[in-house]
């Protein structure tokens, strides 16, 4: 497809709906498994960690609650690529992408080293508590100095898939997510239980065999973008670029927030399983269960709002605003019907996937109640995901990050830590405040995204071919 092409692709007369949900649910279906695969290597490693026993499990829930905040800084800074190369696509400005591409990669890469340091150091955190558990702590230890190798590899990956996204080819998120997949499954299996000479590492093997599949994805689909036909007229890192400070002061403005957004939204969920180690390894373990659920069924308005963003990215890389508001009102139609289907069928089968994790009737009890409180949120989290994406297309990172600190610091977590050590009701109730803790942040952000979208089309709904500043 030629440059002029690309353009007229972007800057096409406004589809109707039937149009406008095909070419989404072409976007979204491969984005999805991909995304399922990924997540799968998580649900995969606290079911094998579980395997292995209650404290494996335990640690690596531990290991993971601090891994996972500080590795998606550098990765929620990598989603700021979407709009930017679906914008210069939508204008037809291809041949800015590979110098765009390049001063990304370099900021990010630069970071992920710096953070893969501090996650190495994290275990000395566990040295200032005494009332944990010691060997969780010792497992959460070796799995956080394993994987910490793996984060410059994790970072690369995701800029690649976000450069492909933001080209409109979906396929290689599908393809090399479900290789990592397949990969990490006989990897997980050979070192927590030592195969094929291997000592066993327990819940430490985790992070191994994630780190190595990691770097083997990683090389797959670099290899992929550089010699695959369609990407050849992008000729992403054939050439070295000097640094422009302008560019790296424009990748920072849009891709900081958009870090630091995604770092505060998983360190409230993944934090409370260190908030929750006083009460022992079967409240944490429970936790861990309803968390990998949630996290497995966010997947779905996640994908979804990727989609958001292409979509809305390229119609404004035209100022197409009517193309972009039919894209909105397409994705929450489809985020909607979505929604449905998911809470339906966790609330059918609740009791069967509870018991794909553990077999021990406590954990059980306790995440039974988790995850029935999980699907009272799936439409706020639905809604507030699905805005965030369309938002992130019009690159208005600086609404993200500072609803995410109102929505979730200063109304979820004071709310969840409250409950859970029995400072509002005067009763404990550990995980379950938490929760509840959740879902009064996740409506307040859906309401205020949606109130932001609803603004920004009425005041900014400008004729199309006019100048838009982002």
């Amino acid at each position: 497809m030629s440059e002029v092409a690309d353009k007229a692709v972007s800057c096409e007369i406004v589809p109707s709906y039937s149009t406008e949900f095909r070419r989404l649910f072409k976007l979204f279906l491969p984005v999805l498994l991909g995304q399922l695969a990924q997540t799968s290597m998580g649900v995969v490693d606290t079911v094998m960690a579980g395997w292995a026993g209650t404290i494996e499990l335990s640690g690596v829930a531990i290991g993971s609650s601090f891994f996972w905040p500080a590795l998606l800084f550098v990765v929620g800074m990598s989603f700021a690529i979407q709009p930017i190369v679906a914008q210069l696509r939508g204008s037809g400005a291809i041949d800015k992408i590979p110098k765009s591409l390049h001063t990304a990669t370099v900021i990010c890469i630069s970071i992920s080293v710096v953070i893969a340091i501090l996650v190495a150091l994290m275990p000395n955190i566990y040295k200032l508590t005494s009332d944990i558990n010691q060997d969780m702590i010792n497992v959460a230890t070796g799995y956080l100095y394993a994987i910490a190798i793996g984060i410059p590899g994790f970072t690369l990956f995701n800029i690649l898939r976000a450069y492909c996204e933001g080209l409109g080819t979906t396929i290689p998120t599908l393809i090399f997510g479900f290789i990592a997949l397949i990969i990490n499954i006989p990897l997980n299996y050979i070192f927590i239980f030592g195969k094929l000479g291997m000592p066993a590492f327990g819940g430490v093997g985790c992070g191994i065999a994630t780190t190595v599949t990691i770097y083997i994805t990683t090389a797959l689909m670099f290899i992929y973008t550089q010699r695959a036909k369609f990407y050849e007229k992008y000729r992403l890192y054939r050439q070295i670029y000097s640094i422009d400070t302008d560019d790296v002061k424009a990748f920072l403005k849009l891709g900081l927030p958009l870090g630091l957004s995604t770092t505060i939204e998983v360190a409230c969920f993944s934090l409370v399983s260190f908030f929750l180690s006083p009460f022992g390894p079967v409240v944490v373990g429970a936790h861990s269960i309803a968390l990998n659920i949630s996290g497995l069924l966010f997947m779905i308005p996640l994908s979804l709002a990727s989609c958001a963003t292409i979509r809305v990215g390229e119609a404004m890389g035209c100022i197409h605003w009517h193309r972009a508001l039919r894209t909105t009102y397409s994705v929450f139609c489809m985020g909607f019907v979505f929604f449905l289907l998911s809470f339906s069928c966790v609330l059918l089968f609740k009791e069967d996937i509870i018991s794909l994790y553990t077999q021990d009737p406590k954990v059980h009890e306790i995440a039974s109640l988790l995850v029935f409180l999980c699907c009272l949120y799936m439409l706020p989290d639905t809604l507030q995901v699905l805005a965030i994406g369309v938002l992130r297309g019009f690159k208005d990172s600086k609404t993200i990050f500072i609803v995410t600190v109102v929505a979730y610091w200063f109304i979820a977590m004071p709310i969840g830590y409250g409950l859970a050590y029995g400072y509002i009701t005067g009763q404990k109730i550990a995980a379950t405040g938490f929760w509840l803790g959740f879902i009064c942040g996740l409506v307040t952000a859906a309401i205020i995204y949606i109130t932001r979208l609803v603004m920004l089309f009425r005041k900014r709904a400008l004729p199309s071919g006019m100048n838009l500043q982002i």
